[in-house]
């Protein structure tokens, strides 16, 4: 879903007023020409800008505000920054409490973020905004509620409700009749069957991923599910060939992961340890879930001491807040602390885990286990030693960072990067593009390492590759027209 640079049109605005809000003066009250400069500066890729103009156009039309807060919020999901697109969503909501599409919009940033109950609520309310509008509302954001529907669907699943997750996609097949469907059949049967899968009816599963392959045999999700089904029914052979395929479709680098996890289950600890490491260099966005993987491939191999070292430093601030994957982190350090007798500390994690999911039934059982259980006596963590193979292959690399180019001098062959996480831009040059030096422009979306110039030892990115953008799912293919005024209040 990588964004388009600006046009010649948003260049000739930029151009000519782009700094109204320096200048001041008449155009700065004309909301017309504000929300030209406001488009113009999001399709240049300048956050600041658009929201100061967009800001702009809320206060001169407060009956419109939301429409306007979440055009900001459009730009950084654009971006897939999205818990900078929460926040503005929020700013969005608390002005028009029921609009169905930032509802909805909110809801797939939640899910992004891996806090799935949130987005349940917040889909169910979409959900409910949609059944009480009028006909003609309804007609017209009638894509936009399939979407709200599956997405629903995903996020009951992920929370155990599979039963309501099963209703909602069956209301959205209802709603997906028409010829120019935005929920494509095949993504259908394959949310179906990881109902099934998650209920523990493999067999159930595989039937509706076989219609799906047949429907789209191009999909890495489908075939990554046929091989967790597969390997539910006992088929090792069979899943793994269907992961390999998976990671050799176009943008299956997200496999890896999947892949990774299979050989780490079947105790293929080298196997796995490559695979890691490649989906880590390969697909940069995935990289908390992957350390979660590596920390547990340390403890395969009697290295809990290392695994902790890892896991540490995504409590620390790597892993986002109020999500499924912090939970994750944290129980597996009380994994570790109670395994070696240190109950405080595990009981330290576990309430950590807990004030990221209140409602985790499982994290729940669990501290109430270590409250009446005693732990086992106490020892000292040690890490076994590595071969020179696993040496080699769990050696520690520089994380990968993503941004967008901020600016770039063609004719120098040089520029700066905006960084994902909103830090300081930093300076990139040609040479240590890997890639085609002409597919850069200002807007396009890239992983870098952060290193230091052995000549001037100022930091820069190198080892930079542009990313071609990942499967959005279906969050986008229903918004075609994000201006037209869907479930919004009259101006």
């Amino acid at each position: 879903m990588s964004e388009p640079g600006p046009s010649r049109d948003s260049d000739a605005v930029l151009r000519r007023f782009g700094d109204i809000d320096e200048r001041g003066g008449p155009g700065w009250d004309d909301v017309e020409l504000l929300l030209r400069v406001a488009r113009a500066h999001s399709a240049d890729g300048n956050g600041p800008k658009t929201e100061r103009f967009f800001l702009r156009c809320a206060e001169l039309q407060p009956r419109r505000a939301a429409l306007h807060l979440a055009q900001v919020g459009w730009f950084y999901q654009r971006a897939k920054r999205w818990a900078r697109a929460l926040h503005w969503y929020d700013r969005a909501l608390s002005t028009f409490p029921d609009y169905h599409l930032v509802l909805f919009r909110r809801g797939f940033c939640l899910e992004r973020l891996h806090r799935p109950r949130e987005a349940v609520a917040s889909l169910s309310t979409a959900r409910a905004a949609w059944t009480s509008a009028s006909d003609a509302q309804r007609e017209r954001s009638i894509g936009i509620q399939a979407q709200v529907l599956f997405h629903l669907a995903r996020n009951l699943r992920e929370v155990g409700d599979t039963g309501a997750a099963r209703e909602a996609l069956a209301a959205c097949r209802a709603l997906e009749t028409r010829p120019d469907a935005v929920v494509k059949p095949e993504h259908l049967l394959a949310s179906e069957a990881a109902t099934h899968l998650r209920d523990g009816d493999a067999e159930a599963a595989r039937e509706l991923l076989e219609q799906a392959h047949r429907l789209d045999p191009s999909s890495a999700v489908v075939l990554e599910r046929l091989a967790e089904a597969a390997a539910a029914l006992g088929r090792d052979d069979e899943a793994e060939a269907f992961l390999g395929q998976a990671v050799a479709r176009p943008k299956g680098t997200v496999a890896l992961l999947g892949l990774g996890r299979f050989l780490l289950r079947r105790g293929r600890l080298p196997e796995a340890a490559a695979t890691l490491r490649q989906a880590l260099d390969l697909h940069p966005r995935g990289e908390v879930q992957i350390l979660i993987e590596i920390a547990g491939l340390q403890r395969a191999l009697g290295r809990p001491r290392a695994a902790l070292a890892i896991l540490d430093r995504l409590a620390a601030g790597r892993v986002a807040p109020q999500s499924r994957l912090a939970v994750a982190v944290h129980r597996s350090i009380a994994d570790i602390a109670w395994e070696h007798g240190d109950r405080d500390r595990a009981r330290e994690a576990l309430n950590a885990a807990l004030s990221h999911d209140p409602e985790d039934r499982a994290l729940l059982g669990r501290i109430a286990q270590a409250d009446r259980d005693p732990p086992p006596a106490p020892r000292e963590i040690v890490d076994a030693p590595l071969t020179p193979e696993m040496i080699d292959l769990l050696a520690e690399r520089q994380s990968r960072v993503s941004g967008r180019v901020a600016s770039y001098f063609s004719g120098r062959g040089f520029g700066f990067i905006a960084p994902d996480d909103g830090d300081q831009a930093i300076f990139f040059h040609v040479s240590h593009l890997r890639g085609d030096a002409d597919r850069v422009r200002e807007g396009v979306a890239l992983t870098y390492v952060v290193a230091k110039n052995s000549r001037t030892g100022k930091i820069q990115a190198e080892e930079i590759r542009i990313e071609d953008g990942e499967e959005s799912g279906d969050a986008d293919r229903g918004d075609r027209d994000s201006s037209r005024d869907r479930l919004l209040p009259e101006a």
